[in-house]
């Protein structure tokens, strides 16, 4: 059976009522049918059919053999990466991208504060579980270092600010953290909470440390970071750091 491409294929696997063939391996085609004349022939960048129109001609502008994928798009810039063993977006290795080794994946140049976590595309994304290391959407880093789609990360930051995996701050939360400095200041906490000390652990630099409650949250007086978690309540005054 023939596929226009890849993905093609995938669709057509998930269509119901539909014959289900075995997922398209890329490394495993071993022939092409030329689009112009429709002559099938071993898996080449050009058409062989001397008869044809485009005969020596490149099927598309970027062509793999490693991966036998065909891309005509002509402001689109594809490289094969031979560590990932797939073709990605971009420039190649060493112009606009770099490939770490510790995460097996490819980091864009402009990327200086990478955060290095083994394997890291090599699982589902964290929101709706599909596969990103052959993923054709949009991926987003997250500060923590873990990824996830862009679409999927655009949805998911309208209800929570923290990472799904880690619990951290999914970005730089500077600006709102000062809007919840703001919501302390203004909003004083009744008499009776007054001596009402919070235990708390910072899921951004994770130290621990006791601060005054407030029902608005509780800062990390080592970072400033409002992402922490509650483990109790005393009532007293707060203990001096031992650090």
């Amino acid at each position: 059976r023939l596929y226009t491409c890849r993905l093609c294929c995938e669709q057509e696997r998930e269509m119901p009522m539909k014959d289900h063939d075995s997922p398209l391996d890329r490394y495993a085609v071993t022939e092409v049918l030329c689009m112009r004349c429709g002559a099938l022939q071993p898996a080449a960048d050009k058409c062989v059919n001397s008869k044809c129109e485009s005969h020596g001609k490149s099927y598309a502008k970027y062509s793999c053999k490693i991966c036998n994928f065909y891309d005509d798009e002509q402001n689109k810039q594809i490289y094969h990466c031979p560590f990932c063993n797939v073709c990605r977006s971009g420039q190649g290795l060493g112009i606009d991208y770099r490939h770490c080794m510790r995460c097996n994946a490819c980091v864009s140049l402009a990327d200086d504060d990478h955060h290095c976590i083994p394997q890291r595309l090599q699982g589902s994304c964290p929101v709706c579980h599909e596969s990103m290391f052959e993923s054709t959407e949009p991926l987003r880093g997250l500060k923590c270092g873990h990824v996830m789609h862009l679409s999927c990360f655009n949805m998911y930051i309208r209800g929570s600010y923290t990472c799904p995996l880690c619990k951290k701050s999914v970005e730089d939360m500077k600006e709102y953290f000062s809007l919840l400095d703001a919501a302390v200041r203004m909003q004083p906490m009744p008499v009776a909470y007054s001596s009402t000390v919070s235990n708390i652990y910072c899921q951004d630099c994770g130290q621990t440390g006791q601060v005054q409650y407030h029902f608005v949250g509780c800062k990390c007086p080592s970072c400033g970071s409002y992402n922490t978690r509650e483990l109790g309540r005393v009532q007293g005054t707060i203990q001096p750091s031992n650090g």
